[in-house]
């Protein structure tokens, strides 16, 4: 059978003075019982931040950023509660804010490197960019046993500013495995985990001389997400216990955060009282403990 579905959204966006169309279609068609096979286009617009737009008056005049999205995938169902998937996209990024005065600068690349305070600059809507994936997926339901889900995405996203030079996207993860699952032990106790892994994110690095020289971080823009950290890697386990009361039911947990006490990346700060570059780290082995009541 074959379901296919047409739309389109109109957005006003009265601070800028413009409208934008944006159509949408999505389909979806079932080869076989097992095989079923999807695919989508859509074009979205979005306003810049207002932050932004107030900052500077000439920043009034940008476009809204325009986006246009293409999917496709296949997805099996080989045994009920089996599901597997293949899935790709590209995404396409025009008219995007990106700084006036800085020609390699976007605004998708400021990410979280930036303090939003200290990046308000004239902006221009000259900025592109463009995405591409292909995401792999595995799922077992619930059978009052066990359950577990598995996604491995391969991706590469680039954004360019007013120069036009494609640049790593600052959330450009080349590699993303994500792993879940858990297991009943019994009516009451269940045991579940996960497993995230993520190949190292760009980030821009800092001038040296002249972060040296202010005695403060000071960003080598010409080489805006030249720089990647080290893989990101952690692993949780839980362990729950449940309590039926009268109307009401108990949940008390145990777990285990990151329990390989890995120390992964946090992201690169300047020093100022040693006029150097410190490495950050995020929290290791972590163990907590709750309880969550369900009525």
């Amino acid at each position: 059978s074959l379901n296919t579905t047409i739309g389109a959204r109109v957005d006003r966006f009265s601070y800028l003075g413009a409208t934008r169309v944006s159509p949408r279609v999505s389909t979806r068609y079932a080869l076989t019982n097992v095989v079923t096979l999807t695919g989508a286009f859509g074009q979205y617009a979005q306003q810049p931040p207002f932050l932004f737009l107030a900052a500077f008056p000439e920043n009034r005049t940008l476009m809204p950023l325009e986006a246009t999205h293409w999917v496709g995938g296949v997805r099996l169902t080989p045994t009920q509660g089996v599901r597997f998937g293949v899935e790709v996209y590209q995404k396409r990024y025009h008219d995007y804010p990106a700084a006036r005065d800085i020609p390699s600068l976007s605004l998708a690349n400021v990410g979280d490197t930036f303090n939003v305070r200290e990046v308000l600059f004239p902006l221009v809507s000259l900025g592109r960019g463009v995405a591409r994936g292909v995401e792999l997926s595995a799922e077992r339901l619930d059978d009052g046993r066990w359950w577990a889900q598995g996604n491995l995405a391969f991706s590469h996203a680039q954004h360019a500013g007013r120069d036009g030079i494609l640049r790593d996207g600052s959330f450009d993860y080349p590699v993303v495995l994500n792993v879940t699952g858990g297991r009943r032990l019994t009516e009451k106790w269940e045991l579940g985990g996960r497993v995230t892994v993520l190949g190292g994110r760009p980030y821009t690095p800092f001038d040296p001389v002249q972060s040296a020289r202010q005695r403060r971080g000071v960003y080598d823009l010409s080489r805006v997400n030249a720089v990647r950290a080290p893989t990101y890697a952690r692993a949780d386990i839980r362990l729950d216990r449940r309590f039926t009361l009268t109307h009401s039911e108990l949940l008390v947990f145990l777990g285990v955060q990151n329990v390989t006490n890995r120390k992964n990346f946090g992201g690169a700060t300047w020093n100022r009282q040693l006029n150097a570059e410190e490495r950050g780290e995020q929290l290791g082995l972590f163990p907590l403990v709750g309880l969550e009541w369900r009525f």
